[in-house]
């Protein structure tokens, strides 16, 4: 019984492997490293220039932490802090700062977010998601149907001193049926925090090693 288990474990997590694509741009190179990162989520369109007053009332004030949503912002936001977190870098997610459904102005946020010594603010812009249809006919003649889940987002990294994108990706993400939005949204997570780390703008993790006495 416990071999059939573990065969069963070991199949769901071969089958749910959720992969992610990114395409993306250096627009700026910090002084620095970041180390504080606030999360933003976002579900609605949004073309980002500029972290300034006029594109934050027009398309974030009422979008980032919306009720419409509120099960989907702590969720995306959990699975960035997962896989961006480590001991050189704090992930900051917007929703444990903010009430959800709240009136919060341009300063109050800057305000709120200094706070917490937030020096990168990373935006996640959900696109698109939707599930991918493929038949398949069973020995018996069967047809069955099989939903994939499929996601593409836009994101930008600010400098929280020029309020200025200094990266920018869009990744595509591809499940399979096994796969959760969960599991989408830490496919993006890893691919998006391994692109960080190559271009510069977080450090990877010290390596710590076990000292036995």
């Amino acid at each position: 019984m416990k071999n059939l288990s573990f065969l069963f474990l070991l199949t769901f997590l071969v089958s749910s492997c959720a992969s992610s694509y990114v395409t993306d741009q250096n627009l700026a190179k910090p002084e620095k490293a970041y180390h504080h990162i606030l999360v933003v989520s976002l579900f609605n369109d949004l073309n980002l220039k500029k972290f300034d007053k006029e594109t934050y009332y027009a398309s974030i004030k009422d979008y980032f932490y919306d009720l419409n949503r509120i099960d989907n912002h702590p969720l995306v936001q959990k699975s960035i802090k997962d896989m961006l977190s480590s001991n050189r870098t704090k992930v900051i997610p917007s929703y444990k700062l903010f009430k959800v459904n709240q009136e919060v102005n341009y300063e109050e946020f800057l305000k709120t977010i200094d706070k917490k010594n937030v020096d990168a603010i990373l935006i996640i812009n959900q696109q698109n998601y939707f599930y991918k249809k493929t038949e398949r006919i069973l020995e018996d003649g069967e047809i069955r149907v099989n939903e994939s889940p499929n996601a593409v987002f836009n994101t930008y990294l600010v400098d929280r001193k020029n309020l200025e994108p200094v990266w920018v990706s869009r990744i595509y993400s591809n499940g399979t049926s096994w796969d959760t939005h969960g599991t989408m949204y830490n496919s993006m997570g890893r691919k998006l925090t391994k692109k960080l780390i190559k271009s510069g703008y977080i450090r990877p993790p010290f390596q710590t090693r076990n000292v036995r006495n």
